[in-house]
């Protein structure tokens, strides 16, 4: 069966909110992540930001000499994991086949529900409740497997809709910059770049072997990335699981600890937001840590007794990071898993009450 996959990517999350907050800021250009005399990076920024060149996990040093009128704010995680638990509580009314990647983003597979509607439809409702529950905008990119649809989402940024028909696919990526492509960073682009490779079309145009010769496993990667194929899921739980966790790979590797921070919560907010829809809890949570040589360590730290507070969980995860990481290699790749799970008494959270 062709599948239906919506990939659902929030527009500038942070700064949205803060402006959805204090509509005083629409219309500037708004910086999330600290004062541009601290050595942090910037979180995310508005398209105001964005047009002056400030970017994602870029030196806020470097984001105040791009754009020094721009409004520096410290963010506020903790209301924009309520945003997050909201919209995401919208996906999961809409279909059970959600796979949540990131605070700011998810997979939906509407396949069985194509007839009674069509994917343009799905979408542009699912877009319209998001604005007028919270005020925000999304990108929604619409295709028959999940790299596609990611790309497309990106493609129709902000506050976009698009859909690529069953068997166009190679077509649409065709004329995009190579790293429109996951997996393409900055370091494979440079090298592409190098011998001539620009285009998705000039990665179309090399066979097989020929990619599989000059980058190994990744060449037969690059090679059904770039026609626009994926066999993927998404992913999801239909049964109680044994452990819950999310990790993300960077797309270049990162030390800075504030920049880790945020990441780890926002992964620990995917686990979390499973384990309160299982209505479960845990006893021990562990962070997975990979440095740029690919040397992998795992940490765990075990409760007194299963608990489901997500203070307490991810007050865990983070002391975790902070015990274990020093900063003197970059990493590649972040994750936690809240594991011993039980699917015993359910303290209600505040997420499980009526909301006015």
């Amino acid at each position: 069966m062709n599948r239906c996959i919506l990939h659902i990517d929030m527009d500038a999350f942070f700064a949205s909110i803060e402006i959805a907050q204090n509509p005083f800021l629409r219309g500037k250009p708004v910086i999330v992540g600290g004062h541009p005399d601290s050595r942090g990076v910037v979180s995310t920024c508005s398209y105001e930001a964005r047009a002056f060149g400030v970017r994602s996990a870029m030196p806020l040093s470097k984001a105040y000499r791009l754009c020094p009128h721009a409004i520096f704010l410290e963010g506020n995680y903790s209301l924009y994991k309520q945003y997050s638990r909201k919209i995401i509580d919208f996906f999961y009314a809409l279909t059970p086949y959600v796979e949540v990647v990131s605070i700011d983003e998810a997979y939906l597979d509407v396949s069985a529900l194509i007839g009674h509607s069509t994917a343009q439809q799905l979408a542009a409702s699912l877009k319209q409740q998001i604005l007028t529950e919270t005020g925000l905008t999304c990108s929604i990119g619409i295709a028959c497997n999940k790299l596609v649809a990611k790309i497309a989402a990106s493609q129709s940024k902000p506050n976009g809709l698009l859909e690529i028909p069953l068997g166009a696919e190679a077509e649409f990526l065709s004329p995009l910059p190579i790293q429109s492509i996951p997996g393409v960073g900055v370091r494979t682009q440079e090298i592409l770049n190098r011998e001539g490779i620009r285009t998705v079309s000039d990665l179309q145009a090399v066979p097989l072997d020929e990619l599989i010769r000059t980058y190994g496993a990744w060449g037969y990667h690059y090679y059904h990335s770039v026609r626009g194929k994926d066999n993927r899921p998404v992913h999801w739980e239909e049964e109680n699981p044994k452990s819950l966790g999310a990790e993300t790979t960077f797309e270049v590797d990162q030390s800075d600890l504030t920049l880790l921070s945020q990441e780890l919560q926002a992964l620990f907010e995917r686990a979390y937001h499973r384990l309160r829809r299982y209505k479960m809890r845990a006893k021990r949570v562990s962070i997975k840590l990979r440095y740029s040589d690919f040397t992998t360590i795992t940490r765990s730290s075990t409760l007194i007794s299963h608990s489901n507070d997500a203070k307490i969980l991810e007050a865990a995860s983070l002391e975790l990071l902070h015990r274990h990481y020093q900063g003197n290699q970059p990493l590649r790749l972040i994750g936690v898993t809240l594991e011993q799970l039980t699917d015993g008494y359910w303290q209600p959270t505040f997420w499980d009450l009526p909301q006015a």
